[in-house]
């Protein structure tokens, strides 16, 4: 009895690891060549796998892609569950999770592709999901806490609506990696340079800090800027 179980624990490793294998190579195939022209058999030669094996776990070609998507998403919503804000005060608060955001999807570049054609078939893919609920991302019921606390000591405006406030954040940052190509050819600019990813950072965060925060409030943060900068001129 023993040697059976012991004997299902080296095939269940290898089936998870087998899966995660062709999930990573759909990953891929499906960001650069878009779900119509993505080949069951070009993804199962990146992994090495024989490509039975992707009908035996995934199903079918639309079956392997709704689990990639939906492996960016739990990917991102695993990030946002690992933050720690809550002992920033607001605007730190705030700057970190925009700070997450940015270098997710700059690390992630198969999240952004995969978030693009999914709005191209207006989720048509994503609807099936059974992970729709998780997909409900956490960081709103942080940043809910986050704009109360805000709210709470005057730093922050009275009227805004987390769930809203969140859909603006996330289409600050990300427009600027789904756009990147065709951005960087017009404007003759290298999009995600390490200069230009900074500056992107404090774009988002003074254009988010500038919406939320009352007029006081943004004067002291304003004052804390420029004696940083003194500071760091003179150190």
């Amino acid at each position: 009895m023993k040697s059976r179980k012991s004997a299902k624990i080296p095939q269940k490793r290898n089936a998870d690891a087998t899966r995660a294998k062709i999930l990573r190579a759909a990953l891929s195939e499906f960001s650069e060549q878009g779900l119509p022209a993505a080949s069951t058999d070009a993804i199962a030669e990146r992994c090495g796998v024989n490509k039975r094996m992707i009908y035996y776990y995934f199903g079918s070609k639309e079956g392997l892609y709704l689990a990639a998507l939906e492996s960016v998403y739990e990917n991102l919503v695993a990030l946002e569950q690992e933050i720690e804000v809550e002992h920033l005060e607001p605007a730190a608060a705030i700057e970190a999770m925009i700070n997450l955001k940015i270098d997710y999807y700059l690390e992630n570049p198969h999240f952004v592709s995969f978030l693009s054609m999914e709005n191209f078939y207006r989720a048509r893919h994503l609807r099936k999901s059974k992970k729709l609920e998780m997909f409900k991302t956490p960081l709103t019921d942080v940043i809910a806490r986050i704009l109360e606390r805000g709210q709470r000591s005057g730093q922050f405006r009275q009227d805004v609506e987390p769930v809203d406030f969140y859909i603006s954040m996330c289409a600050l940052c990300i427009m600027y990696f789904s756009n990147q190509h065709s951005l960087g050819v017009i404007f003759e600019r290298e999009m995600t340079s390490a200069a230009n990813i900074e500056r992107r950072r404090r774009t988002v965060v003074e254009f988010v800090l500038s919406y939320l925060q009352m007029p006081d409030a943004m004067r002291v943060r304003l004052r804390r800027r420029k004696l940083g900068r003194h500071v760091s001129l003179v150190s």
